[in-house]
């Protein structure tokens, strides 16, 4: 968060753009460009530990550009990173939670056929079914986010025209209501009705940075630890920040 606190609108842009290009020196040149600007920035982060772990990392991306692949490769891997796909994971989720919540399981996953996305969304529902198939958990730790892919639906989506499917035409409407409503614009009695209904149903969430932020800020209010580090963790820190020294120092 501290790090995007550095950027301003064009630089956003610019690193956008050297995500989603496809010639890797191209996306390397870009980055240690962006990198350099923000180098420049650091000294308007608060305290110095922020300036000195960010303005560390920026030197190492800057000097080894090749080592982050920044860039996409190819057209296929930039659909992966559109926030078509990201918001599509998170649909395909919260079914699985759902659906296992109420003990219901999914037999139909109907999706708006979209030349450009569909092929991308396919090849993410068969990885979920893969996950699915050796029971994988993810666990990053105590806080953090846990997910049992066991739940993950058992069929694939299928794709159908949005005017052929009653289902789809409801959720157009729906998200026509809400960017409505978002947007602070009039919407009629009856439709906000039709919305208040849906709501008790479903819930958003947002991809974007201030959302992270709103879910993590707990972690701000979390009590400091009353009792010493565990040696074992200690030393684990010790050499890691070593590690990072050394490697900062080398860059000069």
């Amino acid at each position: 968060m501290k790090v995007a606190f550095l950027f301003d609108d064009q630089l956003r842009k610019d690193a956008w753009a050297a995500r989603r290009e496809t010639n890797s020196a191209k996306s390397a040149s870009a980055l240690v460009t962006i990198c350099n600007a923000l180098l420049s920035r650091v000294d308007r982060l608060p305290d110095a530990r922020s300036r000195e772990l960010v303005s560390g990392a920026l030197k190492w991306a800057a000097a080894n550009p090749f080592e982050i692949e920044y860039g996409v490769g190819n057209k296929d891997t930039a659909l992966q990173i559109s926030p078509n796909l990201v918001g599509f994971q998170q649909v395909m989720q919260v079914m699985a939670v759902q659906s296992n919540r109420k003990g219901r399981s999914i037999r139909k996953i109907t999706v708006d056929r979209q030349t450009e996305f569909n092929k991308a969304q396919g090849e993410l529902a068969s990885w979920y079914e893969s996950l699915r198939a050796v029971k994988h958990n993810t666990d990053f730790g105590p806080g953090m986010p846990k997910f049992d892919y066991s739940m993950m639906p058992e069929v694939p989506p299928t794709f159908t025209p949005g005017d052929e499917s009653a289902g789809l035409e409801l959720v157009d409407v729906t998200l026509w209501i809400t960017k409505r409503l978002e947007e602070k614009k009039d919407v009629p009695t009856q439709l906000r009705h039709l919305f208040a209904s849906q709501t008790k149903r479903g819930l958003i969430d947002e991809v974007s940075l201030e959302a992270i932020d709103k879910r993590w800020r707990h972690l701000l209010s979390l009590p400091v630890p009353d009792k010493p580090i565990h040696g074992d963790f200690e030393r684990h820190f010790e050499e890691v920040e070593e590690a990072r020294k050394a490697t900062v120092a080398t860059l000069g």
